[in-house]
């Protein structure tokens, strides 16, 4: 990377456009790295681009190019959002250096950093895991199915036992991550050299797999130490253009979706606030129809302790301007509500500028209500942590307040 793309980079804020000069092979190293996350277009002069940003933020950095796209909401709310578990690490001044260069790359690494470190500060977590080996012996269980197809060879023996190992899943993604991220242009010499040290540490676990992130892993209290590094983990992991595949010197991105990390944070919060007294499923599938033919995912479905379904609600990252949703998002939540055969489902937004969304609509003949609640991100995180808690106590109420209404219209039927 010359020192010119260095010096003087490209910095956009999300939905943002701007025109850059590139010829032709430079505009296709960049389509390549972006895979769609930010639009290309054609300016109106020779060599002249105008790219325009979505929900995506971070860093593509080309061997000609660095393109820094800034999110919306203050830094330190931005890697709060990324914890999502609600204990922020005390990772020093480090990461935030985002406020002044407002390059992800070097500050995310930073950050998965001293998040792993944490985490393997008390030590490599170890599980057993069933192995299949050729041995001389026998070892745990012989894998007859297997020992046939040897025709007859009685030794070596196809062996399946259990091993206490370090090369877990777990311990597979956390390295893995640390890896990709040392191959990322940017990143300062004290995190790559802490990065290294940390890889060393997860030496025996075996090379990323792109399988691992298939499964969720099964956390414990053997492991939940673990947890937010993971899920910084696959953040990166996810991330495929990490590395040029042209093999362009000094090329690389690293773009995290703001949709994805607001869904999140917000279901890992709700989770903790309404812990005892209501579930939340986030991101399950459903069923639309009754034959089971037609697929829905709300974002978050909220169960009472036997399993009931009472409330549903899905999250949107981005506003309009003059502060209503977009009309599909009303009619997805009504879809949701109806098929789970709730009265009221919530459309939960993300509050950063334009007006505040009509709190409350009804719908027609099927009396159905949808909410719309605006949660901002602005101000400290205990500001956010705050409007967290607000929000969980009202979902609550609401859900208990319809149901004494319910049992109130029940009573004055004839029949009741």
């Amino acid at each position: 990377m010359n020192s010119k793309t260095a010096d003087r980079p490209v910095v956009l804020t999300e939905y943002d456009s701007a025109p850059i000069q590139l010829n032709a092979d430079q505009e296709c190293v960049l389509r390549r790295l972006a895979r769609g996350r930010i639009t290309i277009l054609p300016g109106d002069a020779v060599n002249t681009w105008r790219i325009t940003t979505s929900s995506y933020v971070g860093t593509i950095v080309t061997p000609d190019v660095r393109i820094l796209i800034r999110p919306k909401v203050a830094t330190a709310n931005l890697f709060y959002l990324l914890e999502a578990s609600g204990k922020p690490l005390d990772i020093g001044h480090a990461v935030f250096d985002y406020d002044k260069t407002r390059d992800l790359i070097p500050s995310f690494a930073t950050f998965y950093a001293r998040h792993l470190e944490k985490a393997l500060g008390q030590g490599v977590p170890r599980a057993y895991e069933e192995v299949q080996e050729r041995l001389p012996g026998i070892r745990g269980r012989v894998d007859l199915p297997a020992q046939l197809r040897l025709a007859g060879v009685p030794v070596p023996v196809e062996c399946r036992f259990d091993e206490y190992t370090a090369d877990t899943r777990l311990n597979r993604v956390l390295r893995g991550a640390a890896i990709r991220l040392l191959r990322l242009p940017g990143v300062t010499m004290p995190t790559r050299q802490a990065l290294q040290r940390l890889v060393g540490l997860l030496d025996e676990a075996g090379p990323f797999r792109p399988g691992d992130l298939h499964t969720p892993v099964v956390f414990t209290r053997l492991n939940e130490h673990c947890r937010p590094a993971e899920r910084l983990a696959r953040m990166v992991l996810v991330n495929e253009t990490l590395h040029d595949s042209t093999g362009a010197s000094g090329a690389g991105a690293f773009l995290i979706d703001m949709n994805t990390a607001f869904e999140e944070f917000v279901a890992a919060r709700l989770s903790n606030y309404l812990a005892g007294r209501l579930s939340v499923c986030a991101q399950r599938t459903q069923w639309l129809d009754i034959t089971k033919s037609v697929k829905i995912r709300p974002d978050l479905v909220f169960k009472r302790s036997a399993g009931e379904i009472v409330y549903v609600a899905d999250t949107k990252y981005k506003i309009t301007p003059d502060g209503f949703g977009r009309d599909a998002d009303y009619y997805q939540i009504l879809a949701y509500a109806s098929a789970l055969n709730v009265p009221e489902g919530m459309l939960i937004y993300c509050q950063r500028d334009g007006g505040v969304p009509p709190g409350e609509i009804e719908v027609g003949r099927l009396r159905a209500r949808i909410v719309t609640w605006a949660l901002g991100l602005s101000g400290t995180p205990n500001d956010v942590e705050h409007r967290l808690r607000e929000l969980a106590r009202q979902i609550v109420n609401r859900i208990e307040s319809r149901k004494q209404w319910e049992i109130d219209a029940g009573s004055l039927r004839p029949d009741g």
